[in-house]
Order: structure tokens, then C-alpha cells, then sequence
């Protein structure tokens, strides 16, 4: 199904008890219907996951959010339910999600927490017309191209600041509380109103492009020209713009356009070999020897609502603010178009992916499309839920999801597990929360090193007491006593 040009908007936010996506774990969810026109639809959803014994919450995320674990406990749905809920608000038909740093963050957030409870990551973002969107880019693509109509926070180091709580207070847009899902989805949603009254045909652009045959339209491998495309890792100083020009289809995601920056000039990646521009894309540019530049190639993800603008829609100002100079990019668009199939081939050469060490299977999401056979036992188990799994007898083809299997029982339905499978968790338990694995994100050293730290400085009550309950969840959670078995 194709996507359409009306959306029905789910305007959403997590906040989480720590920023990987893959080790720790959301501790809200807030989320906003709108229509088409950003009319708000019904009533707002807002819930709270109930933490897992087996993942510490970070001191610094309860510090910002205000959500303890107590509290995510007392109010909140077991996880696999608490999945469930956002999977349920997501479907369609044509409903297009949409947060602030979304497809960075939250999305990667909705996608782990679905596949550790067996629902599909990736069917919500296509399925029905359904589509996807981020407001961040589209704020950084107004404020490069057509300014007016927003006040533009500085922040102390001279550059724009696009953080969701500067925009809001600079323009008199509700914010009442940063870092509360619900407050912040209402604060992106009036920021969205303000871009649709102040640059109408900005925003109907900025949507277009999340269909990805739109983006594609503007990075023609066929006839390679230049496009504008709005990144967060261009400056704020340089407008998070640059022009830049699509070379190959990444060798193994077939979404991923391989673009190079026509700010740089391309002799380096005509005339070195593959290993050494590999080395200059991949190495940190603070270790790379004095007076080297990174490579400027950059994979555009067709499926992330990429921004981009033809290079007519660059003022003459724009490009003079932003030190695009149009004559360098034409001649290194030049020098780069008569080089012709060979550079594809050389630039897909450096982005050929070495093979990886095998992953721990809650961060393996990336690792491989599950079979129809496994995902249609995915539904089963979903369906029958956890307290019925353990008669569970369909047998994964994917290694990954018998290993999730028992985690998901053991988090849910801890009774259902037998000795040998309560042995097995609670190892699992005690390794990932005793020893630097990389398991988890927070070892248990770790996390009361930093509360410990935090009582020493800290002197709001409020917060201190946020840090006496972080002390106390271990005990209160029972981790203690689980841990005290082995």
C-alpha cells in the first residue's frame, strides 16, 4: 500500500531509564493524534513500563526524567504489555509516526523493545500506508532555507541551539515540562503548527520526503546532480547543510544512498586506494594525523525521511551564511561525474562490512530478517502470551528468538521456568549485572558509584531523594536476593 499524501500524525515520546536503545529500557510512553491539518484527534496516551529485573535504571536518566524505578513499577504495564499498547497505537491504516529526533532515538527505542516481545520491529513504519517522520531535520532544513517565521536560539558556543526546550522557550510555544513525554510531544506538535502557518510549502516538502521514492527521485544514481541534504553532523555554523552528490547503492542496505560532500574536494577519494580511504572514513577524526580531513562520504538512508532540497531552492545569502561555494561544488561535481561506474564500484568497496564478532541476541536485532515460519511462531507466542510459553514447542529456526524466548518467560512468568531454566536465567542475571561484559549498559559497581557520587554533591531534596530510591531498587526489585542465589 502506498503512502498517502493525508496522514493520520501519532506525535510521540519515550523517555527512558538510559540512551541505548538496544541494553536499556523506556520507562514512558506519551504519544498525540492529530489529522492531516495537526488538529488534535481523541484523547492523549500516556503510560508507564514497568522496569525488568535484569536492567539497571541509569542514576542520570532518573535525574532528568524524575521517573524512578519505584514509581515505573507502581504505575506501570509489564513490558511485553507495555509493547503491546505503542504496537496497537502505531497501526494503521495510514497513520505516520512522528516525534522529535524520533527516527534517531525513539524509533530505534519502539524497534528493540518490540523485538524482545516478539512483535514484529519493522511491519508499523509500512504496513497500511503507515510511514514515519521527524521533525528535528525538518527544524534544521527551515532554519537553513527559509528562517523566517521562528525565533532562533543561541547557545553558548555562538551556533543555534535546536534542542526541543531552547525552541520552545525562545518562541513562547508550551513546554511545561522538558524530559515529560507528554509536555514534550505537545511542545513538538506546536513547533510543527508554527513551521505549517509560517513555511507551508517548506512542510508539505519536508513530508513528501518520507516516502522514500520521493527521496530516491532527488538522489538519481543515473543522472548523479547535486542535492542539498540537511545533517546533524554538518556544524550548526555551516547550517547542518551541505550539497552533496549520490555515488552508489551501499553494498549490503539497499536503502543507503553512498553520497560524497561537494564542499570537499574529491582528489583523496580518486586517487587513493581502498584501504586508505577506508581508514579516512572510519577513523575518529580527533585520530586521524595532523592537517588529514575525514573523507566526506556520507550513507543517505532512503527510509528515515531524509531531508533534502534541489540546489535552487539555496539563496544567494543561504549559500554566502552558510559557505557553500557554488563554483568549488560545481567543479567537484564535474571531476566526480566524469570518473563515471568505476567510482561506484570503489565507493562501495569501502563500504564493504568486515564480519562481526556474534552479538548478544537482544542487541542482534540488525543481524538478519527473521523467516515468515519463525515471525508467524512470533504471533503465536504473542497471542498465548508468556504464562503459556513454556508449553511452547514450535522450535525457532533463528537462534536469536529461542534465546529471547527464555528471557521473555523469565521476565513475565518467572514461575513457569524449570531448574535448569531458572539456573540459566539467574547466571545470565548475575553476568550481565557483575561483570564488564558489555551485556549491559550499567554494572552494578558502576551504578552505585554514580548514586554514591550523586548523594555527595547533591543538595535538592527532590532529587535527593530520587537518588535514595535508585540505592534502595535493588533490594526493593528483589535483584538482591536473585543475584544472593548463586
Amino acid at each position: 500500500m502506498t503512502i498517502g499524501p493525508s496522514p493520520r500524525f501519532l506525535w510521540h515520546d519515550y523517555e527512558t531509564f538510559g540512551a541505548d536503545a538496544a541494553r536499556d529500557r523506556p520507562s514512558q510512553f506519551a504519544g498525540v493524534y492529530t489529522d492531516a491539518a495537526l488538529n488534535p484527534v481523541g484523547a492523549p496516551l500516556m503510560f508507564h513500563c514497568q522496569p525488568t529485573i535484569d536492567v539497571l535504571p541509569h542514576p542520570d536518566a532518573v535525574l532528568i526524567t524524575g521517573i524512578t524505578p519505584q514509581m515505573a513499577e507502581r504505575d506501570g504495564l509489564p513490558e511485553y504489555q507495555f509493547a503491546e499498547r505503542i504496537h496497537d497505537a502505531f497501526s494503521g491504516p495510514e497513520v505516520c509516526g512522528v516525534g522529535y529526533n524520533s527516527i534517531r532515538f525513539d524509533d530505534e527505542f519502539t524497534r528493540h523493545l518490540f523485538w524482545r516481545n516478539f512483535i514484529d520491529p519493522y511491519r508499523r513504519e509500512w504496513f497500511g500506508g503507515n510511514s514515519r517522520w521527524d521533525l528535528i531535520d525538518v527544524i534544521r532544513l527551515w532554519h537553513a532555507l527559509r528562517p523566517a517565521g521562528l525565533e532562533w536560539p543561541v547557545n553558548d558556543k555562538g551556533s543555534t541551539s535546536f534542542k526541543l526546550e531552547h525552541l520552545t522557550q525562545a518562541n513562547g510555544l508550551v513546554h511545561e515540562r522538558a524530559h515529560d513525554a507528554l509536555s514534550d510531544v505537545y511542545a513538538t506538535l506546536a513547533l510543527a503548527q508554527r513551521l505549517k502557518a509560517a513555511q507551508p510549502r517548506l512542510f508539505e516538502h519536508a513530508l513528501k520526503l518520507r516516502d522514500k521514492r520521493v527521496a530516491a527521485q532527488l538522489l538519481r544514481l543515473g543522472d548523479p546532480q547535486p542535492v542539498l541534504h540537511v545533517s546533524q553532523r554538518i556544524p550548526a555554523a555551516l547550517g547542518c547543510i551541505s550539497a552533496v552528490m549520490p555515488l552508489a547503492v551501499h553494498p549490503v542496505n539497499r536503502n543507503c544512498i553512498i553520497s560524497f560532500d561537494l564542499r570537499q574536494d574529491p582528489s583523496d577519494l580518486l586517487s587513493l586506494d581502498v584501504d586508505d580511504l577506508h581508514d579516512r572514513l572510519f577513523t575518529p577524526a580527533a585520530e586521524l594525523p595532523e592537517g588529514i580531513e575525514r573523507l566526506a562520504l556520507k550513507g543517505i538512508h532512503l527510509n528515515k525521511s531524509p531531508m533534502l532540497a534541489p540546489m535552487n531552492t539555496l539563496s544567494a545569502e543561504a549559500a554566502e551564511r552558510w559557505q557553500l561555494d557554488l563554483p568549488a561544488i560545481q567543479a567537484h561535481h564535474a571531476t566526480l561525474l566524469a570518473v563515471g561506474e568505476a567510482l561506484q564500484q570503489k565507493v562501495q568497496a569501502i563500504f564493504v562490512q568486515p564480519d562481526f564478532e556474534e552479538q548478544d541476541a537482544e542487541c542482534a536485532l540488525y543481524a538478519g530478517f527473521v523467516s515468515d515460519a519463525d515471525r508467524a511462531r512470533c504471533e503465536q507466542l504473542r497471542k498465548a502470551g508468556p504464562g503459556a510459553a513454556a508449553s511452547f514447542d514450535g522450535g525457532f529456526e533463528d537462534a536469536r528468538l529461542n534465546t529471547l524466548l527464555l528471557r521473555w518467560r523469565a521476565r513475565h512468568a518467572l514461575h513457569t521456568l524449570n531448574e535448569l531454566e531458572h539456573d540459566e536465567w539467574t547466571e545470565f542475571v548475575r553476568r550481565k549485572l557483575t561483570v564488564d561484559t558489555g551485556l549491559a549498559s550499567l554494572t552494578l559497581d558502576a551504578y552505585h558509584r554514580r548514586i554514591e557520587d550523586g548523594l555527595r554533591v547533591e543538595t535538592d531534596p527532590t532529587r535527593l531523594r530520587w537518588l535514595l530510591d535508585l540505592k534502595h531498587w535493588p533490594r526493593d526489585s528483589r535483584l538482591d536476593d536473585l543475584i544472593g542465589t548463586v
